[in-house]
């Protein structure tokens, strides 16, 4: 955190934080598990022998988790974040001006937003909200997180191109395509970087604290040097 803090004294952080959904963010594609209802229970204990597990098919995804946070899906077994997630979501949401998105080409949008929706978004294994301290000045609130749709600011859901998604994305929010930086698990997906200039991510294992902040640390070396030049 402290050099994510030092980091952004400089301002040259990116403004748009955008993360692929399956295998970025949950370890699953959700057009590939058995489907709705969906439904979240962070009060109900779950427990596996392991930290987590995953088996996948072609038909079905069916992965488990020791955290009490988590989604099921029709049969009943969980979708969950990969551990790292909140921590990062709640690191971008802590640094001025910057927002986050998701894109994902899934088959099952309407899926995606559902989990999105009721997937919730907890603090720590002990705590079912998220509770920030955001200062303006010298006054300071605290903004509650209870769910993943919470953090996100803007989505780009549907199948199509991820050229699309960023195409629609910049739309919307005037960002440059050089203050945005993607997370996606898939090396096709690259093309974002060398068509539109957004500065891609490859994601081979899921979400990890540790891949954030090296991410994080090329962009700002790489938007320094452009300015020197």
């Amino acid at each position: 955190m402290d050099m994510l803090k030092e980091l952004s004294n400089n301002n040259h952080l990116p403004s748009l934080f955008v993360f692929d959904i399956d295998y970025t963010l949950w370890p699953l594609w959700i057009d590939a598990c058995p489907g709705p209802p969906f439904e979240a229970d962070p009060s109900k204990p779950y427990r596996v022998k392991d930290k987590y597990e995953c088996l996948k098919s072609i038909h079905s995804v069916i992965c488990f988790i020791i955290l009490i946070k988590f989604v099921c899906h029709r049969y009943g077994n969980v979708i969950r974040l990969y551990p790292d997630v909140p921590k990062i979501l709640r690191t971008v949401k802590n640094c001025p001006q910057t927002y986050i998105a998701v894109a994902s080409r899934t088959q099952e949008p309407e899926w995606a937003r559902k989990v999105l929706s009721i997937m919730p978004f907890p603090e720590n294994e002990d705590e079912e909200s998220v509770k920030l301290s955001v200062t303006n000045g010298s006054s300071s609130k605290v903004i509650n997180y209870n769910t993943l749709a919470d953090v996100i600011d803007y989505s780009e859901i549907y199948p199509s191109s991820k050229v699309n998604h960023f195409s629609s994305l910049h739309a919307i929010t005037g960002i440059p395509y050089d203050e945005m930086i993607f997370f996606d698990d898939e090396m096709r997906n690259k093309e974002v970087n060398y068509k539109l200039g957004v500065h891609f991510v490859y994601v081979p294992d899921g979400m990890t604290y540790e891949l954030f902040l090296s991410a994080i640390k090329e962009f700002v070396n790489k938007r320094e040097h452009s300015f020197l030049s």
